[in-house]
């Protein structure tokens, strides 16, 4: 089976003509936009504060997670706090996919999507917000 350049390209192409059309559309309703672009926002701060706390970090290990009953209950090299806005952005791709795949179905769940990756990356801001405070207060 043999599969030529163009038909990978052509593909490709399609691909990111439906990905266009999306983009421009939710650009349309005002408030996916400013849902979207909300969550884009805060997921940029968290990024920038995982950063902060990388280059803030003197020592080896930080506390990645405190519990008032245990106290601390996670340490850990200090590059693992990449993984939540990591997380933030995962989880703003794989809603824009879902709205790409259910746009023409039912416009309610796309409001769903946005909301969701909103409330999501602002808990993400309060976590990376409680791991600022535990080691840097």
């Amino acid at each position: 089976m043999k599969i030529s350049f163009s038909s990978w390209f052509n593909l490709l192409k399609f691909k990111q003509d439906n990905f266009n059309g999306l983009i421009k559309e939710l650009w349309r309703d005002t408030k996916l936009r400013w849902f979207f672009l909300s969550s884009i926002f805060l997921n940029i701060i968290i990024w920038i504060t995982a950063v902060l706390i990388n280059l803030k970090g003197q020592e080896n290990v930080i506390t990645l997670h405190h519990n008032i009953y245990f106290g601390i209950t996670l340490i850990g090299d200090p590059r693992k706090v990449y993984f939540i806005p990591f997380l933030g952005l995962i989880i703003i791709t794989v809603n824009l996919i879902f709205a790409q795949i259910i746009k023409k179905q039912e416009r309610f769940f796309i409001y769903i999507f946005a909301v969701s990756s909103l409330l999501i990356n602002i808990f993400l801001l309060l976590g990376m917000a409680s791991i600022v405070l535990i080691n840097f207060r």
